[in-house]
Order: C-alpha cells, then sequence, then structure tokens
C-alpha cells in the first residue's frame, strides 16, 4: 500500500539531523543494550524516564494524506524530530494495512501524551514538543493531533471510495462551468460599460475641453481615464473568483482538501490583517486629516492677509502691491511643507523599508533636476525684493523691449511693441543690464539720445541750429526741459553730435525717435547741409575750415 504520511522540514537542517543520526544512532543503540542489562545504571534510568535532548534542533511536521498532525520540536535518545515523525508514518502505515478500524485514541504517559490507532501507538506528544511561550500544552496539542489525524484516516477513507470519487468529480465539474460562466460574463459586462462608458466620457470632454486637447492627448486616452477604475474592478473580481474556484474544486477531493482549506484560511487571514491594519491607521489617519485641517486654516487666513496687501487695503513698510503676492505664495509653500513634515510619521506605511525607499529616490530626482529650477527662482525673489522692474514698467532687457506683464518666480513676461509676449528666464535677467525706462520718467521724463556725424566744413553752430530746429518740430518731445545738442566726439574726418530730447511717456520712445529722425533730415535738406561722415583718402586742394564769416549760418543767430 502507498505511504500516506511524510515529514516536512526544511532542507538543511534536515541534511545535518540526518548526518548527526547517521552517527549518533549506532552509539545510542548499544547504551541502550547495555544499559537494559543494568537496571541500576544511569542509562537505564534515562531511557525508563524517555529522557529527551533540549539542543538546537530543527522541528519536524508529523504529516499524513497533506494534512499536519502535529509538530515535533525535541530529539529524544538521539532521534531526532525529522527522524521521530518519519517512523510514525512507518508505524501508521503498518497499522492501516492490517485493516483495522481505525479508531484514534490518546493515553496520558509521565513524558506526555500518546496517541494511539487501534490500541497501537503511533508517535507521542513530548513536554518540550508544546510552545509554552504561545500558552499551548500537551494536553490540549494532543487532543488537537488526535482530531487531525482522525479527520486525515477519514479521507483516506473517502479516497478509496470510488463513488465519493465521483460526486467530488462532478461537483469539481460544475463548479468549473459556473466559474467559466461568471468569468464570461464579467468580462462581457465589463466590455459593454466600458465601452458605454468611454462614449459618454468622449462626448463630455468633447464639451468641456477645447478642440486640440483630443489632439494632443487623444480621444482614447481621455476616455481610457474614466474605464480605468472598471476595468480595475474587474480585475480584482476575477482574481477572487479563481481563487474561490480554486478553493472550491480543491476541498472537493480528498487528498487536495488542505490545500483547499488552506488556501481559505489565507485569504480570511489575509483579510483580517487587511482589516487590522486599517483599524490600526485610522487613528494615524485623523491626526494626518487634522493637521492639514490646520494647514489650510492657516493657508487661507495668510492668502486673505497678503490679498488686503496687495489691494492697498492693509498696509505694511516692508511690503507693497508687487512683493505681496509672492510673498504670501512663499508663506503658503512654507506652510504645506511644514503640515507635511509634521503629517509624515502618522502617515499609514511611512515606516516601511518601501517607503523609505521611495522616499530616498524622490529627493535623489529633486536634488539632482532641481539645480537650475533653484537657480531660476532665487533670481526671481531678487527681482522681485530689489524691485529692480515691476509689472507695467517699460523696460529692455539685452536686446527685449517692451512692457513687464508679471515678475515670476521662475520667468518674467514682456510685451513688446510689435504685440509680442516673451518669457525671459530670472537668472537671464540678473545677469543682464536691464534699462528701466519707466522707473525715473515721472520725474523729469525720459532723456532718449540720437546722433549724427558731420564734416568739419560744417559751422557747428548751424548744426547744433537745425537739430534745435528738428526737436522743437517733433510731437511728443518736451518743450520744457529743452533739447540739448552735445559735441560728444572729435574724430578724425568729423565731428559727432548727439541730439537730447525729453520725452514723458516712454512707451512711445520709439515712435517719437522716427518722428524726430525724419524732421532732422528734413531740417538738413532744407539748409543744404549733407549729412555725411567723410573719411579721409588724400589731401583737399583746400583746407577743410569754416571761415569766420559763415560762422553763423542759417539758421543759425549771431
Amino acid at each position: 500500500m502507498r505511504r500516506i504520511s511524510r515529514v516536512r522540514v526544511s532542507g538543511w537542517a534536515a541534511l545535518a539531523a540526518l548526518g548527526m543520526w547517521t552517527v549518533a544512532a549506532p552509539a545510542h543503540a548499544a547504551a541502550a543494550g547495555a544499559a537494559a542489562t543494568d537496571p541500576a545504571s544511569p542509562a537505564a534510568r534515562v531511557a525508563a524516564e524517555g529522557a529527551v535532548s533540549t539542543g538546537s534542533v530543527a522541528p519536524a511536521d508529523f504529516e499524513v494524506a497533506n494534512r499536519r498532525i502535529s509538530t515535533m520540536r525535541v530529539e529524544v535518545l538521539g532521534i531526532t524530530p525529522a527522524q521521530r515523525a518519519e517512523d510514525a508514518g512507518h508505524r501508521l502505515d503498518q497499522i492501516i494495512k492490517s485493516g483495522g478500524p481505525l479508531e484514534v485514541t490518546t493515553r496520558p504517559i509521565p513524558e506526555g501524551v500518546v496517541v494511539l490507532v487501534d490500541g497501537k501507538a503511533v508517535f507521542r506528544v513530548r513536554n518540550g514538543d508544546v510552545d509554552a511561550e504561545a500558552g499551548e500544552t500537551v494536553a490540549a496539542s494532543a487532543v488537537e493531533a488526535a482530531g487531525n489525524l482522525r479527520q486525515a484516516l477519514g479521507e483516506i477513507r473517502e479516497s478509496e471510495d470510488a463513488r465519493v470519487l465521483a460526486t467530488a468529480a462532478g461537483y469539481a465539474l460544475l463548479g468549473t462551468v459556473l466559474f467559466a460562466a461568471l468569468l464570461w460574463l464579467l468580462v462581457r459586462g465589463y466590455r459593454v460599460l466600458a465601452v458605454r462608458v468611454h462614449a459618454a466620457a468622449q462626448r463630455r470632454m468633447a464639451r468641456m475641453l477645447p478642440a486640440w486637447t483630443s489632439e494632443v492627448v487623444g480621444e482614447a486616452a481621455v476616455g481610457g481615464l474614466f474605464t480605468l477604475p472598471f476595468k480595475l474592478l474587474a480585475t480584482v473580481l476575477a482574481a477572487l473568483l479563481s481563487y474561490q474556484w480554486a478553493t472550491f474544486v480543491l476541498r472537493r477531493f480528498p487528498y487536495t482538501r488542505p490545500m483547499g482549506e488552506s488556501l481559505r484560511d489565507n485569504l480570511l487571514a489575509a483579510l483580517g490583517r487587511f482589516v487590522e491594519s486599517v483599524l490600526e491607521a485610522v487613528p494615524g489617519l485623523l491626526f494626518v486629516v487634522l493637521i492639514f485641517l490646520l494647514a489650510r486654516i492657516a493657508v487661507r487666513a495668510v492668502r486673505a492677509f497678503f490679498d488686503g496687501v496687495e489691494r492697498g487695503h492693509i498696509h505694511v513698510s516692508a511690503l507693497d502691491e508687487t512683493t505681496a503676492r509672492p510673498t504670501g505664495k512663499l508663506v503658503t509653500v512654507g506652510i504645506w511643507l511644514l503640515a507635511i513634515v509634521a503629517a509624515y510619521p502618522y502617515i499609514p506605511g511611512s515606516s516601511s523599508q518601501a517607503f523609505k525607499g521611495i522616499g530616498v529616490i524622490l529627493g535623489l530626482m529633486v536634488s539632482i533636476g532641481a539645480s537650475g529650477v533653484v537657480n531660476q527662482m532665487v533670481s526671481g525673489l531678487m527681482l522681485m525684493y530689489t524691485r529692480a522692474i515691476r509689472p507695467g514698467e517699460f523696460v529692455q532687457v539685452g536686446e527685449t523691449e517692451g512692457t513687464v506683464k508679471s515678475v515670476g518666480f521662475l520667468t518674467t513676461r514682456i510685451e513688446t511693441l510689435r504685440h509680442e509676449e516673451i518669457n525671459i528666464p530670472n537668472s537671464v535677467i540678473a545677469s543682464n543690464v536691464t534699462r528701466n525706462y519707466s522707473r525715473l520718467a515721472a520725474d523729469g521724463g525720459l532723456w532718449i539720445p540720437t546722433k549724427v556725424t558731420i564734416g568739419y566744413d560744417t559751422p557747428w553752430r548751424q548744426v547744433h541750429a537745425m537739430l534745435s530746429l528738428a526737436a522743437g518740430r517733433t510731437d511728443g518731445v518736451a518743450k520744457d526741459p529743452a533739447p540739448r545738442v552735445l559735441q560728444t566726439a572729435l574724430q578724425d574726418f568729423y565731428v559727432e553730435y548727439t541730439l537730447l530730447v525729453c520725452v514723458a511717456t516712454p512707451t512711445l520712445r520709439l515712435t517719437t525717435l522716427s518722428r524726430l529722425h525724419a524732421n532732422i533730415l528734413d531740417a538738413f535738406n532744407e539748409f543744404g547741409v549733407q549729412i555725411m561722415s567723410p573719411n579721409y583718402e588724400a589731401d583737399p586742394d583746400a583746407p577743410k575750415i569754416v571761415p569766420k564769416e559763415k560762422w553763423f549760418e542759417p539758421p543759425a543767430a549771431g
């Protein structure tokens, strides 16, 4: 008859135990034989009392028909727990072959409790086999072992009954058909529901979002966001159905029934651990919610305060309408960061290695990629709090000239005169020379220069008079203060004249300068003076000088 009992023990521990048994068994057998002839010897007393070894040995499970009967933990007279379980299996096989009623009973002995089948000892539950720290007792362990053995022997009888096996196969087939039908209904229902939800989401998104959204993101991606929860739910239900089907089929047959029961017990244990974890996490979650509620209240108060400063309802000497908004944002970010740090220890799973690993990876990513962002933010803060430029001012940054629309943490937006919006990184503005045409315009206007170069044979007083005449004819040039003309350079072949005019509106600088250039051309043409920058090629026939009688040529005043 086939063996129906087996031993389960860790591989390396079993090999070590068998090795010890191979070496120690002959010596123990010889000692036991010698002690039997001398009742007064110490060895005889030890054998009679059933002495056990409490050395470090690997425990072994005694199993019958895939069902654990008892766990053996102590070594007896050099016999390891694995060998004790193996011997119990041999004895049980012989009892089953004898064809008795297989009645399981127990009987107490000085060293524990012996479990019998048809009055024959199969194995002993010894005092060292129980886990006293877990509250186990020898009597309770023996009763449990006897019940497990009784159930295993009953399943052995079932496995030899063809009618019982046929019935089990019928139930398994019926369960499989039902499982396949439910799985088909689940898949079919998910597909129908997903199609309807996808179509409804597309229609709703088409009305709510602009047309370019579907082109950039894709209609399938937008609809898939709404069908994803249903897909996850269907997957979970399919997994649970498969788990229940496997449990049902395995429990129908005697030999696989313990595996089916273990599947059910594992599922219930997992659900129990999940519920227990949820209950344990509730106080921490409540504390996290309380922290974020307090942070939200503080953020609202800060936002209301800085909104009042920005609108001018609240006056603070260190802040104005330009710096109030970024300062409020900084304080808000600080409050949320403080809330996250305070709530972190109370978040479920924050102490796990996985959570810590994710935190390390995120910190590494931020530290590597945030250097440029931090540089831009620091530059933005410098621009805001030094008030170098403000929204509404007309400035020039490098080759870009226009009106400042906003100064952000990362970039500054400037609208040019050509109605272009240009985003300039704050670090670029901080490292370049910035001309602010609006800052001092209210205090005397904006002075703008223009230059002409005229040969030495033209009287400088005449040039001054023509430039002043052109400035007086130009709309947008202030009369007070009056325009000024300077000889800014005496070059090798010509004189450089600079005309300074005052403009009240900085945004009209280029327009006014264009009109001024047109009037300069008209004035010089009117009085027959060439605007040119002569260069030296050869000695002239006559020196290029202005006679004294021509020093006050019109429109110069004498």
